[in-house]
């Protein structure tokens, strides 16, 4: 988890945006908008392999071709906006107009509020956590992704995940269950690990299981000393926590 962020807020608007006439965005605009929200920002590339990698004949896109036209259509709409001094590659981030017409387009959604500007000591960690939900949705290993971001929106988990103990994002594995995820790129204090951890056990064995907001625990990590000294602190409670190694999971 990353919480560090120098940035602010966009105001909490309730303004409509009416649609132009005659223009619409397809579903899969509206999710590449969500997606963008929901991680902050985005590159083509990331968006490439989460909207554009399959065609509708089923074949492997290879070609950034297309993902560019369909986002570039974004950023003319003014619902995308492009960041180029953060990192050497163009990075996408959602616009308060976009924001306004995806959560009008999907009222039934509590959406987060879209943010003015990328810190870029967080870069990388922020991208992998991006390319990793990526590879796991895409692999149907994981579905309905909740982000950091997104978690501060839902009163239980801000209740009992306050945002020193927030991990990176929530999902729901392929076998039904609720797993927190963090990803690990830089070693932190055991200290650190010994609260993180005792809150998680805490939280997964506590209450009954039908009102666990969590269930298991998956570690992606960098490096393996970091996977190491995290596994020293989850011995006693092994089978509520699954650990990775980053490179494998993204095929590196």
């Amino acid at each position: 988890m990353q919480t560090a962020y120098s940035f602010f807020d966009l105001p909490y608007v309730v303004q409509k945006v009416a649609p132009q006439k005659g223009y619409r965005l397809t579903e899969r605009e509206l999710d590449i908008l969500e997606f963008v929200l929901e991680m902050k920002f985005s590159t083509i590339e990331d968006l490439h392999a989460k909207f554009f990698k399959v065609t509708k004949l089923g074949t492997v896109s290879n070609s950034l071709i297309w993902a560019r036209q369909r986002v570039h259509k974004l950023v003319k709409s003014e619902m995308l906006q492009i960041l180029t001094d953060v990192c050497a590659r163009p990075l996408y981030v959602i616009t308060q107009k976009g924001y306004l017409f995806l959560r009008n387009s999907r009222s039934q959604k509590n959406y987060c509020r879209p943010l003015l500007d990328v810190d870029g000591r967080f870069f990388d960690h922020d991208q992998r956590v991006a390319q990793v939900r990526i590879v796991l949705e895409n692999s149907g290993v994981v579905k309905e992704w909740i982000s950091e971001r997104q978690l501060s929106e839902i009163e239980e988990y801000r209740k009992y995940l306050p945002t020193e103990f927030r991990p990176d994002a929530i999902y729901v594995n392929s076998e039904g269950r609720r797993v927190a995820f963090e990803l690990e790129i830089a070693r932190k204090t055991k200290e650190r690990y010994q609260q993180k951890v005792k809150r998680y056990i805490h939280m997964m064995t506590a209450a009954p299981d039908a009102e666990r907001l969590l269930e298991e625990v998956h570690y992606v990590c960098e490096k393996e000393t970091v996977r190491n000294l995290i596994q020293d602190h989850t011995q006693l409670f092994q089978p509520l926590f699954r650990f990775s190694m980053m490179s494998e999971v993204l095929g590196e």
